[in-house]
C-alpha cells in the first residue's frame, strides 16, 4: 500500500479534483473488504473451536462421570464405616478416662487415641482407594492421564523407579501435646 501526503485545500486549483480522494476511497474499500474477510475467518475459527470444546467436555463427562460415581460411593461407604468405628473408639476412650481430674489431660489422651486409630484404620483404606483409582485411570487413559498427573504433581518426567506399593509412602501423623 502506498500513502500520499496530505495536501492543503488552499493549494488545490479551483477546477482540479485531488487524486488523493479517489485513492482514499479505494483504500477504505480495501480496508473494509480485508477486515470483513478476516472477521469471517476469526468467527469460523472460534465457532469450530467452541464446537470441539463442547464435544470434548460432553465426551469427558460421559466417560468420567460413572467412574467418579463409583469412586465416590466406595469412599462414602468407607468413610461411614470408619467414622462409626472412630466414634466407638472415641466414646470408649472418653468413658475410660472419665476418672481423670484434669480435663486437658483427658482431651490429650483422647486426641492421641483418635490419631492412632485414624493412622491404623482410615488412612490405609483411603490410600488403597487412591491407588485403585490411579490404576483405573491409567488403564483407561494411558499417557493422557499420566501426563496430566505429572503436571498436577509437578513432575516433568515420570519416575520409572518409583514402585506403587503401600510401603513406599508411609502415612505419618504427629500429635503435639502440652498441658494447658
Amino acid at each position: 500500500m502506498t500513502y500520499t501526503t496530505q495536501t492543503n485545500p488552499a493549494e488545490i486549483p479551483a477546477g482540479a479534483s485531488p487524486s488523493t480522494n479517489s485513492s482514499t476511497v479505494e483504500k477504505l474499500k480495501t480496508l473494509q473488504q480485508e477486515s470483513t474477510q478476516r472477521s469471517k475467518r476469526v468467527f469460523n475459527i472460534l465457532r469450530t473451536a467452541f464446537a470441539e470444546t463442547a464435544a470434548e467436555v460432553k465426551d469427558g463427562r460421559t466417560v468420567i462421570s460413572p467412574l467418579a460415581k463409583e469412586v465416590t460411593a466406595e469412599t462414602v461407604a468407607t468413610v461411614k464405616q470408619k467414622s462409626q468405628q472412630a466414634a466407638d473408639t472415641v466414646n470408649q476412650t472418653w468413658n475410660r478416662e472419665a476418672d481423670s481430674k484434669d480435663l486437658s489431660e483427658r482431651l490429650i489422651r483422647l486426641a492421641r487415641v483418635v490419631a492412632i486409630a485414624a493412622k491404623q484404620n482410615l488412612f490405609p483404606q483411603m490410600k488403597k482407594l487412591a491407588i485403585r483409582l490411579d490404576g483405573l485411570l491409567s488403564d483407561r487413559y494411558g499417557a493422557r492421564y499420566t501426563d496430566l498427573k505429572d503436571q498436577f504433581t509437578g513432575r516433568t518426567q515420570p519416575v520409572a523407579s518409583e514402585p506403587k506399593t503401600e510401603a513406599s509412602q508411609p502415612v505419618v501423623i504427629e500429635v503435639e501435646s502440652e498441658a494447658l
